[in-house]
């Protein structure tokens, strides 16, 4: 592909660096997993004490074969939280089977804190007599009380419940995020961000909740794909795209799961999305050994992990009654036929027409809505969570964020352990269904649907590289060095498809010591891991940067840091996961980031289309806070974004270029087609951003050929313009 000013961008940095660059170590199978407990492992999240409890009598849970932990909330019929109950006041079902228990014991929570307002942390130049933030400190294991994830599904996301989403979350952090909490905002799109990390300072959470974005990608968009200039966006029909979204929002939930099994205090996952319909069955009907679902899975995971999950659906209740583009009329003809016709049903009056179709297209909004909220429902209530839906967000988060009143821990010994997790040869597992009752009336018990009849895998081996192997495969992003990742399908050569890995390093966060001659010496490791949706090794490639700089050259790189880029050859098609992992060699901070990236059949002959690239040609003075790099997309609004995308199967082509905020399209050009020789075709253009207000925007590149007036590719990428 030829891709103007590519390399250049990428060469420019580590070339003005005096940048080395040599490889330390040829590609590794990198393994981490949760730490590993017993077989068939049962964890309840484990509550710090109350205030003035001491941590050496904080309950040690150890849960093995003939021994079942699981926890449960109790509430009266008000929602207050019942404390003083007894081994005999309740009765518990395993499998259907009334289980004997043999401890009980309430695990209270802490009390609530109270925090300061907090400050977010101000965008773009700062006034030199600006007043410094208030202090902050972040916590030791013993002082964390909850870890709490809110998890946004982006994937979701419709482009008009964005700025509610956006507030709601703001608010929830400033409310009810107290001294004592260890958060996390993460969205199931990407973690190119370094906030996504798990932090005690609600600045960083609020900086981040401020940039919750639509995305072109995302399976909330008005009938899934976009409809363009009469041809349809997109290399496939929409329960394609639908289904490889869902899958990347179920694999981002696991990750979190696995990362939050390891964290202190209680745990919760504030799961904000608008669909995720994997089903309400937590496991087969149609199979023999009754084995767990998808959705069944998860929450199988969630209770190993100790993680109880809160869903939140933010549709409006606007969705289920019809706007000013329905027509009543075709709606009516479409179900009973023309009147007169064949079939047709009475007559009936304009009035009654129009009060049969309100109703019937109200009802099958209704059903819609439920289907797509049924992982959602499912999730919450398998996991002794809530569900809150057709509802205020933010007050529905208020309410869920604030829950820190405690649980109550309940044991028994299965009979004949050896037979209870046996599994039928050529079977799944068994999930287990556990349900939990209360003797006194107008209680209400929260708790676990069940589990997976199976012994935990056995904890796989780390590499001798410790720290950066976890925080590689940690969903939460390291901050200790602030990384930004671009990922790029691209066919530079015939026949060579390549995943091209442009990662930017802040060099403030890198440590430079005395060399020779006056430089100085910075030196760090860089881990990329490409792994898909099918059951195939990961691939993960190491390399070490030596950095040699001069004087001038230190100053200018600390200022607009150093870009490196990573070749991976491509995978066969399918979704990928790339992520980066980068460590100081001197002072051993930690920074990762991570992309999806979809890797198309070029072997079809299907319209396809690579990742875009922008980048600003306009001449003006270096800029460490609008760099305009391929791999740092932030530009000034004098700028003028220049991209480039290579497509392929298409001959003739045609191309367009567009920018969105938020959705809506504020910027449209033709895209300039030039042929290759290798018979793709490449799209590119220049874009003022002049007319462009700051903010974060969607730049998509769509593409169409030859192969009939509906067919279509289209690819997108971010970015910001700050004032």
């Amino acid at each position: 592909m030829t891709q103007p000013g590519a390399s250049s961008a990428a060469v420019a940095r580590c070339g003005a660096a005096s940048c080395r660059s040599r490889v330390a170590g040829l590609v590794a199978c990198l393994r981490l997993g949760a730490a590993a407990v017993l077989a068939s492992a049962l964890f309840c999240a484990a509550q710090r004490p109350a205030h003035g409890q001491d941590a050496a009598q904080q309950p040690t849970f150890r849960v093995s074969v003939d021994r079942v932990q699981i926890g449960a909330v109790v509430t009266d019929s008000k929602g207050r939280h019942v404390t003083d109950l007894g081994v005999g006041d309740f009765t518990l079902l395993d499998a259907g089977k009334r289980q004997q228990l043999t401890h009980c014991e309430y695990i209270r929570g802490a009390a609530p804190g109270v925090a300061a307002r907090a400050v977010p942390r101000r965008q773009g130049r700062q006034s030199p007599v600006a007043l410094p933030p208030p202090a902050t400190h972040e916590l030791s294991r013993e002082q964390v009380r909850r870890s709490i994830v809110f998890l946004l599904d982006d994937e979701s996301f419709a482009p008009t419940t964005i700025p509610a989403i956006r507030e709601a979350v703001q608010s929830a952090i400033e409310r009810n995020v107290q001294p004592g909490d260890l958060a996390a905002l993460i969205r199931t799109s990407s973690g190119s961000s370094s906030l996504e990390q798990f932090t005690s300072d609600r600045r960083v959470l609020l900086e981040s909740a401020g940039k919750i974005r639509w995305r072109p990608a995302s399976r909330g968009n008005p009938g899934m794909l976009p409809q363009v200039s009469g041809y349809v966006v997109g290399e496939g029909m929409s329960s394609y795209v639908v289904q490889r979204s869902q899958n990347r929002t179920t694999a981002v939930l696991r990750y979190v799961m696995s990362a939050l099994r390891e964290l202190p205090g209680r745990k919760a996952i504030f799961f904000i999305s608008q669909s995720l319909p994997i089903g309400k069955s937590y496991f087969d009907l149609n199979s023999a050994g009754n084995g767990a679902t998808e959705v069944g899975k998860l929450v199988d995971e969630a209770l190993r992990a100790g993680v109880v999950i809160y869903s939140v659906d933010p549709t409006p209740l606007s969705s289920l009654t019809r706007d000013a583009s329905y027509d009543v009329l075709a709606d009516y003809t479409a179900t009973h036929g023309a009147s007169g016709g064949a079939g047709a049903l009475p007559r009936k009056s304009a009035v009654q027409i129009v009060n049969d179709q309100t109703i019937g297209y109200t009802l099958r909004a209704l059903a819609s809505l439920e289907y797509l909220r049924s992982g959602l429902r499912a999730l919450a209530e398998g996991t002794g969570g809530q569900m809150a839906a057709d509802t205020d967000l933010e007050n529905a988060l208020g309410r869920f964020a604030g829950v820190r009143q405690g649980y109550y821990l309940l044991t028994y010994k299965p009979a004949a352990p050896e037979r209870y997790f046996a599994v039928q040869k050529g079977q799944p597992p068994p999930f287990r269904s556990i349900k939990i009752r209360v003797a006194r009336a107008d209680m209400h018990v929260r708790s676990y649907a069940g589990y997976v009849a199976e012994a935990d895998r056995p904890e796989p081996e780390t590499s001798d590289r410790g720290d950066i192997s976890k925080a590689l495969f940690s969903p939460f992003s390291a901050a200790g060095v602030r990384v930004a990742l671009t990922a790029l399908f691209t066919v530079p050569q015939p026949a060579s498809p390549e995943l091209s890995l442009l990662v930017h390093v802040d060099a403030h966060d890198l440590s430079f010591t005395p060399g020779e001659n006056g430089q100085r010496n910075g030196e760090f490791e860089i881990v990329a891991r490409v792994a898909g949706e099918r059951n195939e090794p990961a691939q993960v490639v190491t390399r070490k940067a030596v950095l040699q700089l001069d004087e001038m050259s230190l100053a200018e790189t600390v200022g607009m840091g150093v870009t490196y880029r990573l070749s991976v050859p491509a995978q066969p098609a399918g979704l990928y996961e790339v992520r980066v992992a980068i460590r100081d060699t001197a002072s051993g901070r930690l920074g990762t980031a991570r992309e999806f990236v979809e890797i198309p059949d070029l072997k079809k002959g299907r319209l396809a289309a690579s990742g875009v690239m922008a980048y600003n040609t306009s001449p003006r003075e270096r800029d460490a806070e609008a760099p305009g790099l391929a791999a740092l997309r932030r530009f000034r609004r004098e700028d003028n974004l220049t991209y480039a995308c290579q497509v392929f199967n298409a001959k003739p082509v045609q191309g367009e270029a567009r920018i969105l905020r938020d959705g809506k399209q504020v910027l449209a050009a033709e895209a300039e087609m030039v042929g290759n020789a290798d018979g793709t075709s490449t799209a590119k253009g220049v874009l003022a951003l002049a007319s462009l207000e700051p903010g974060y925007y969607s730049l998509q590149v769509v593409a169409s050929g030859g192969l009939g007036k509906d067919v279509a590719a289209s690819q997108w990428t971010d970015f910001e313009i700050v004032p």
